[in-house]
């Protein structure tokens, strides 16, 4: 999903030349609908719409029962789905003016793309049919709106927390899972194993794991938008650099490749959580579904992420991601794929969906939604996202290009290719010309 500022650039500019002329569908319009014939006199034709997703296998087939659904019920509008998990050929089908009627995104993306040309602004359509936006999670929400605009609804997202392996915590003394940073700090030493000549063979938890979440566990904070600042260099933000840093270090670069050389597929039973070369590892809600079909004997429990030793107020943080749909500019039915994109993002097809891929909805209605009740994992992660300390990465359009240079910088900084306050030096200096 990384891509590199120059061709985010290309992309854009060429985008943003061939959209020019195509602002004429971005709005309900008031008069008939597309396939809806004059006078009555011929039978209405249905419209077709295309829909690109990029989930596949078992979750493709999910999403591909709600598309039957809502073409039993909709004989006039009807929906193909296509399982396309390559983005980059949603812009490339963008700009060559062919894009599909509906897509599906990580929210990520969103404020990049809308702000760019690439999505139409749905808010006419949502104050036309009164769409409670007050029931999403204003984190999830967030991440889809910039400048008075929403381009996208959030229809699944995710959180992480901390997974930790029972047998393995109490073979080495410990009662519970890690509460703070510190805690932690002290559970990986204890939980990392080194045999064979100092060769190691067990980690408490792999130290180059998501430091936005750990960020978000130190108060840390990546944009100042009343100052337009890029903060990379925040002191939350640095002291989640440190904290993997300091871990990275008591192992070393060439030992941790060399560890990670033999691990297994992340959707496999030789999953390193799954096989014990994990004690503890920090993942998101769909993992209890991959540890029920891949190692059902694995004792483990879920637990909060922990958070600053001396900040007991940033309790229960982390980091919210999504994954939405949206309509691409340029689209031939706007008002037919606004039906669909409604539809599909209501609370009983969202049920339906994440319940079914082992994900969060991102209606705050559904947290206690029955039909949760058998997905492994989900009393623990609905619970959780509720918290108050729930953040999402700034939505700019530049965030792309931040995430990518920050995790480049960040991955520099543990190999000790460069300093801490150099390494998030680079980031300020390349992102913060990109702010307007």
């Amino acid at each position: 999903m990384m891509r590199k500022g120059s061709l985010w650039g290309l992309i854009f500019i060429l985008l943003l030349a061939i959209l020019s002329g195509c602002s004429g569908k971005d709005t309900p319009s008031s008069g008939k609908e597309s396939g809806e014939t004059k006078g009555g006199d011929s039978p209405k034709e249905p419209v077709e719409l295309s829909f690109w997703y990029g989930w596949t296998g078992p979750e493709g087939e999910a999403l591909e029962k709600l598309i039957k659904k809502w073409n039993d019920a909709n004989p006039d509008i009807k929906v193909k789905g296509l399982s396309q998990s390559d983005y980059q050929k949603q812009l490339t089908a963008i700009t060559g003016g062919n894009p599909p009627d509906v897509a599906s995104n990580f929210g990520k993306d969103v404020v990049p793309w809308g702000e760019r040309g690439a999505m139409m602004p749905l808010d006419d359509y949502i104050k036309k049919d009164n769409v409670d936006l007050g029931d999403f999670v204003p984190a999830a929400l967030s991440s889809s709106q910039s400048q008075g605009k929403t381009y996208a609804i959030p229809i699944a997202m995710h959180v992480s927390m901390l997974f930790y392996n029972k047998d393995m915590l109490e073979k080495a003394g410990l009662n519970g899972p890690p509460e703070t940073m510190g805690q932690l700090k002290e559970y990986i030493a204890k939980l990392s194993v080194k045999e064979n000549g100092g060769k190691l063979q067990q980690l408490g938890l792999w130290p180059g794991v998501d430091a936005f979440t750990f960020s978000y566990s130190y108060g840390g904070s990546f944009y100042d938008a009343d100052k337009k600042q890029v903060t990379p260099d925040h002191a939350g933000v640095k002291a989640a650099i440190e904290f993997g840093k300091g871990i990275w270090d008591q192992f070393g670069s060439k030992e941790l490749d060399r560890f990670a050389s033999g691990l297994g597929q992340y959707m496999s039973p030789q999953n390193p959580f799954f096989t014990g070369k994990y004690a503890m590892t920090i993942d998101g809600e769909w993992l209890p579904t991959f540890i029920k079909q891949f190692a059902p004997n694995l004792k483990y429990g879920i637990a909060p992420i922990p958070y600053d030793d001396n900040n007991p107020n940033l309790k229960n943080p982390g980091n919210v991601t999504t994954s939405v749909f949206y309509i691409p500019k340029g689209v031939k039915h706007p008002d037919e794929s606004w039906k669909f994109l409604k539809w599909i993002t209501e609370p009983e097809q969202m049920a339906e969906f994440t319940a079914a891929i082992g994900n969060l909805p991102t209606r705050t209605s559904l947290q206690t939604h029955e039909i949760y009740k058998d997905v492994p994992g989900f009393k623990e992660f609905l619970q959780y996202s509720s918290s108050p300390n729930l953040r999402s990465f700034p939505a700019t359009t530049f965030s792309s290009e931040y995430m990518t240079e920050f995790s480049t910088q960040y991955n520099a900084i543990l190999r000790g290719e460069v300093s801490v306050d150099e390494g998030l030096k680079r980031v300020k200096d390349k992102i913060q010309p990109l702010v307007k």
